[in-house]
């Protein structure tokens, strides 16, 4: 017969094990703010907002317009309130929380703070709140495509490596840019939430992502690993893809998605790869797109993606930029792009516009270097820069004469 305290601890893991499924209040775990938050998606009249909590919440945004922190002395002048839901139900229960602000006005400074409340009950007509955790007041702008000039700047190849992340951005010039793009292969794979975390997503946060969008674009090693076919969890794509465009200032930013640099029936993909079918999908998409007003009146046109169209190769790792060059490449040329930002090889490259092939400029940096582009009116100016603060290269591009 079991003595009175081994009596006493059966009790208790019992209790334990059954209060989830009698509908009891589990111990109260004070909510806490991990990762984020980070603004992603940033239109002319909206962003969306994604951070991760300790617990499960439910969560929203408090916000407001304002020009300066003054502006904003307590946290009740945000006065309006989002949050996200789907088929009529708030999100909740969570610790992934998405929102988006939309229907923002034009051209006005907002700032915001992230709210989230604890749950702990979650059974129909008994839903138990906890404490409600608020993080600190960000800033953001929204993108203008009537703003006459800008900066941005393109990191590509990082592979997970913070401390390459974190020299680069050492360098002067970042706090001043109104987009930042990671472009392709920013982790090596995707293995788990803490590769993505601890990989760069973190540091980003530290740095600028709360006030500042950055655009994720996919590499070829963005494709790999178990979190993968997650990625939207973490990055939500525009309208559902991960290949689109938007206008900021006078260029009309076009974000493709070069997939894998290998054929399909490789070996190592396992029989689960099909990027030739969406390459070709991206290339009927691209088909309409040369032919949108946005387009046809912009006075730059850029494209940012992983693998270079017309960079070329050898061997089985060919075939990706082969095919992409093969679908895209007179697309391209025939919409009248004006300059191409690339990465994949790890190493500077600069391809000068070549008849028969690339009617643009392409430019790639190598891992431990970016790209800045100060744009005006007339050209977009171009360095490459490494970690060291050296100018590796410089290309300038001029508007075409209207």
């Amino acid at each position: 017969m079991p003595d009175s305290r081994t009596f006493l601890l059966r009790i208790l893991i019992f209790a334990a094990l059954a209060a989830p499924l009698l509908g009891l209040a589990p111990a109260e775990v004070k909510p806490a703010i991990l990762h984020g938050p980070y603004l992603q998606n940033p239109t002319e009249t909206s962003v969306t907002v994604v951070w991760f909590t300790n617990t499960p919440c439910t969560s929203w945004i408090e916000y407001g317009t304002g020009e300066s922190p003054a502006t904003f002395p307590k946290f009740g002048s945000l006065v309006s309130i989002a949050k996200s839901g789907r088929h009529g139900l708030v999100d909740a229960n969570t610790t992934r929380h998405e929102v988006t602000l939309g229907g923002l006005a034009e051209g006005k400074p907002y700032r915001y703070r992230v709210v989230s409340k604890a749950i702990l009950q979650f059974a129909p007509y008994e839903v138990v709140y906890g404490d409600t955790v608020a993080g600190e007041i960000h800033a953001f702008r929204l993108l203008d495509p009537k703003k006459r000039g800008f900066r941005f700047q393109v990191f590509q190849d990082i592979h997970g490596d913070v401390l390459r992340l974190s020299g680069l951005f050492q360098q002067p010039g970042w706090e001043t840019a109104d987009l930042v793009f990671f472009n392709g292969d920013t982790l090596s794979s995707l293995d788990g939430e803490e590769t993505i975390f601890g990989g760069f997503l973190d540091f980003a946060v530290g740095r600028f992502a709360s006030d500042l969008p950055f655009v994720y674009v996919r590499g070829n090693h963005d494709t790999r690993g178990a979190l993968a076919r997650r990625l939207a969890d973490y990055f939500p794509p525009r309208d559902g893809r991960y290949y689109y465009s938007f206008d900021h200032g006078p260029v009309h930013f076009l974000i493709l998605d070069s997939g894998e640099d290998k054929p399909d029936d490789s070996p190592v993909y396992a029989g689960l790869a099909d990027f030739d079918r969406y390459r070709e999908a991206q290339a009927e998409w691209l088909k309409q797109e040369i032919r949108t007003e946005a387009w046809k009146k912009a006075t730059f046109r850029v494209v940012i993606v992983h693998m270079p169209p017309y960079g070329g190769s050898k061997g089985a790792l060919a075939h990706g930029i082969d095919h992409l060059t093969r679908l895209w490449g007179p697309l391209l040329n025939e919409g009248g792009v004006d300059l191409a930002v690339c990465g994949h090889y790890h190493r500077l490259f600069k391809f000068p516009p070549e008849a028969g092939k690339n009617s643009f400029p392409i430019l790639g940096a190598p891992q431990d270097a970016l790209v800045r582009a100060d744009v005006t009116a007339a050209s977009i100016d171009l360095k490459v820069i490494d970690i060291k603060g050296n100018t590796l290269e410089s290309l300038a591009v001029p508007a075409k004469p209207k």
